[in-house]
């Protein structure tokens, strides 16, 4: 039976240490024309800051307390600082995602030791078990719904190279899996990340 095609971008599981995510985030700000941003999207941070004050449902925000951040782009050599979790309403009609040039409280998940599910496309070969502790790259999606579909690029062959986005963990324990083959959901940590890999590209061992 084949995996079921479903992405749903990248879903923080659990901490590298065993721990069930607990939920915590760090709120970013999301303004300018950066690209609509979806829950499952990664994202990275854009080097500035509010410079008024910003509202919204998690509380006010003073003017400089929110890092801007902007959708990351997929592939080698390009870091991610964490993954949005969620778009913070700013009224009850409020959109579950950002549209491209409209300002928006970004929740993040950003710790640098947080193990993600992300699906597998089918752009090129199957992950094999072979593959598990290698470096992966990442596939922006192109869908124009509030859900993210951001998946893991196969087109782009597992490697040892230290500048790819993440490192694959393993093949996770998920309802949808049947195989190890196309569409399998995958357990990944971000490998080039802006918060945990300060001077060098990647931060893991390869296998």
């Amino acid at each position: 039976m084949a995996n079921t095609n479903a992405p749903f971008g990248l879903r923080p599981v659990r901490y590298l240490g065993g721990n069930p995510y607990n939920g915590a985030v760090a709120y970013y700000f999301a303004t300018g024309a950066t690209g609509a941003i979806r829950p499952g999207d990664p994202v990275v941070e854009a080097g500035s800051a509010n410079t008024s004050v910003v509202s919204s449902v998690a509380g006010e925000f003073p003017p400089g307390t929110l890092p801007t951040c902007t959708i990351a782009l997929d592939g080698d050599g390009d870091p991610i600082t964490g993954v949005c979790v969620a778009v913070v309403a700013e009224t009850r009609d409020s959109l579950t995602y950002r549209v491209t040039s409209t300002d928006r409280v970004i929740a993040v998940a950003r710790d640098p030791n947080l193990v993600f599910e992300v699906q597998a496309d089918a752009g090129g070969t199957a992950l094999a078990a072979t593959d598990v502790g290698q470096f992966v790259v990442f596939k922006v999606g192109t869908t124009a719904t509030d859900r993210s579909d951001w998946t893991l690029d196969t087109s782009v062959a597992p490697t040892t190279t230290a500048s790819f986005q993440a490192k694959l963990l393993g093949f996770a324990r998920h309802p949808t899996n049947s195989e190890i083959g196309a569409y399998a959901v995958v357990e990944v940590m971000i490998n080039n990340h802006t918060l945990g890999n300060i001077t060098d590209a990647g931060r893991a061992t390869p296998v």
